[in-house]
């Protein structure tokens, strides 16, 4: 948590921020303690994880410090990803405790046993950007293959727009993120996803790392061995699946 926070008035620092109309970024967001209106939504199956987030975090965020724009899902949907992130986190840790439990299961096929993970959310770190911006410049590639690209973080919007395509196959998810989150590739301008899908692998790959590290929010990494057979059992959890025990 930065100084400026404080949970027990419920008043968060995003590590990102919303750009307003002006260009100003704002960071600062309060937000109301959750009922049982608000764990129904979560526990929604018919929306995706990211329009459920989208539906949840409009219930639930009072204001956003020195914002003119009003609440909505349409303000939502906008928020960078790791700022949405950040508030389940936050949310999560303020009304159902700083201990999250999770059972995992060792992926070796000679163990295959459920392990007990524990972890404090006050504990996983946070990457924070001093200054957002509305695009980025990144060189991709080198000497002949260089490229300028003008390219902007990915949002709770793209979340949604790349739910369908996620689990099944990441690179058609990334082929999509592209096409949306890319403003001006070298002289063509934004690319669509046919444009998207016939970019060279090194300068997707080199994209992805980019949004990746420069992407503000919470580390959902989960660094774990099984104490049984000590095979490496890291992944990234589940973030909406932990929020609440009837959301998993």
């Amino acid at each position: 948590m930065t100084a400026a926070e404080s949970l027990a008035e419920r008043c968060l620092e995003l590590p990102g921020g919303v750009l307003g109309a002006d260009g100003r970024c704002h960071r600062m967001v309060k937000v109301r303690e959750l009922t049982g209106a608000d764990e129904e939504v979560l526990a929604e199956r018919a929306a995706s994880g990211a329009r459920m987030v989208t539906r949840f975090l409009a219930r639930v965020i009072v204001q956003i410090e020195g914002l003119e724009r009003g609440i909505d899902e349409d303000l939502v949907s906008d928020m960078l990803v790791g700022d949405r992130d950040y508030l389940l986190l936050r949310l999560r840790q303020m009304d159902l405790g700083d201990h999250v439990h999770q059972v995992m299961r060792c992926p070796s096929p000679a163990c295959g046993k459920k392990v007990d993970v524990d972890f404090l959310v006050s504990e996983i770190e946070v990457r924070r950007v001093p200054e957002l911006s509305a695009a980025y410049r990144v060189q991709l590639g080198d000497g002949a293959d260089a490229v300028n690209v003008a390219v902007r973080l990915p949002t709770g919007r793209d979340q949604e727009a790349m739910a369908a395509l996620a689990p099944a196959n990441p690179a058609a998810a990334n082929t999509r993120l592209f096409s949306r989150a890319v403003l001006k590739w070298g002289e063509r301008g934004p690319l669509d996803e046919e444009a998207a899908r016939a970019l060279p692998l090194k300068h997707r790959s080199q994209l992805a790392a980019f949004l990746e590290r420069s992407s503000p929010g919470p580390d959902l990494y989960l660094d774990v061995q099984c104490p049984m057979c000590g095979a490496d059992m890291g992944a990234s959890f589940d973030l909406h699946g932990f929020f609440l025990p009837s959301a998993r």
